[in-house]
């Protein structure tokens, strides 16, 4: 209590009555009782985040007790609670004089429930700094570190900017869970690469594939496109051959290792829900393959500005992601390959056009690829 200030009586009652919580057992029967002071606890947590709510409220409950009558917004007589009526009797101004130029004044030491006279003595103190022009600042402008609610609220609203693009990293993130890579020719994996793969693409195969993987390191135009899973291992594979002189490019088929073929059915074909774990983690591999063919043929019509490349197609025999495969177009004529690659799955079997250059008008009379 402030010194000097005599104890209101009816403040001294309001924070001494007792609030009874009864507790009741199944069948309704009082089984236990809690008492409380209510007000006083609801004016001490008020105190927290208004400081000098306490004080105010003490030496003017009177006029803080007036705010519970109030109207609504239709106008409409009202009776707040004790909270609300409190906050909007804590946040008033009662001082005489206030202006726009000490409202900040009244506001602050009002809040501290303060009297006229420091009021008063606050205001001519202010009013005789700037008829004396003393600077707000000695180095002519504010310096100040924000609060942690500042910095909070700061970075909330960056976070809220960027949001979108947070968005793109998370979901970038969540698709290198596979990633691609053209394999140097050099690589020993390109030898044996049937062993990750589940397939017949080893150098010492009964079958064609090891045509495949005896192409993959010494032929010049072809090469190995594999993606990896999060651990690194190699997990999926598809051969290209590349024409230079026509611009085209062959893929013999993207192979699977057995680890991701769940519940195959056919070659290629799933006997699972889209939404599975397993469906997801095929799709995540098949978009790391087109991320894979994008760079390369960025890269690649770089270095060929002359001759880039006009398309790529695959092959669908023994295709492990037929599905993925079948949302392109369906060649009408297959691109052919020599045949000592072996390209079987490409040139016995249909073609779908993964890639095609497609060269568009535009306003000033040239070309847009």
């Amino acid at each position: 209590m402030p010194l000097g200030s005599k104890p209101n009586q009816e403040f001294l009652k309001f924070i001494s009555e007792e609030n009874v919580k009864r507790q009741k057992d199944e069948d309704g029967n009082n089984i236990s009782k809690e008492k409380n002071l209510e007000n006083l606890e609801l004016i001490l947590n008020l105190e927290r985040n208004y400081p000098g709510m306490f004080i105010k409220v003490m030496s003017n409950f009177d006029d803080a007790k007036s705010y519970r009558e109030s109207l609504d917004e239709k106008g409409k007589p009202i009776k707040l609670s004790w909270e609300d009526a409190l906050k909007k009797f804590y946040l008033s101004n009662k001082y005489v004089g206030i202006t726009k130029e000490n409202e900040d004044i009244a506001q602050i030491f009002g809040g501290k429930g303060l009297s006229q006279e420091v009021f008063d003595k606050a205001n001519k103190l202010r009013q005789k700094a700037r008829g004396a022009n003393v600077p707000e600042h000695i180095l002519g402008e504010p310096l100040r570190e924000e609060t942690i609610l500042e910095s909070i609220e700061r970075i909330k609203r960056q976070t809220e900017e960027e949001l979108a693009s947070g968005r793109e990293m998370i979901e970038e993130l969540y698709d290198k869970q596979f990633t691609y890579e053209w394999l140097s020719k050099n690589d020993p994996h390109n030898a044996i690469m049937g062993l990750f793969c589940s397939c017949c693409g080893t150098i010492t195969s009964q079958h064609y594939g090891k045509d495949i993987a005896r192409s993959s390191v010494i032929a010049p135009d072809v090469q190995n496109l594999v993606v990896r899973n999060s651990k690194g291992d190699i997990i999926s594979k598809g051969t290209m051959y590349v024409n230079k002189d026509r611009g085209y490019g062959v893929i013999n088929d993207f192979e699977l290792n057995e680890k991701y073929r769940h519940h195959e059915g056919d070659k290629g074909r799933y006997n699972v829900e889209e939404t599975s774990p397993e469906e997801e983690d095929r799709e995540m591999i098949f978009k790391a393959f087109q991320r894979g063919l994008r760079a390369f043929i960025k890269e690649y019509d770089r270095q060929n500005p002359n001759k880039p490349l006009q398309q790529i197609n695959i092959g669908m025999g023994y295709n492990r992601l037929k599905k993925q495969v079948e949302r392109f177009r369906r060649a009408t004529s297959n691109l052919t390959v020599p045949s000592e690659y072996s390209f079987k799955d490409a040139m016995k079997y249909e073609q779908y056009i993964l890639y095609q250059k497609v060269e568009k008008q535009i306003e000033n009379g040239g070309y847009d690829r």
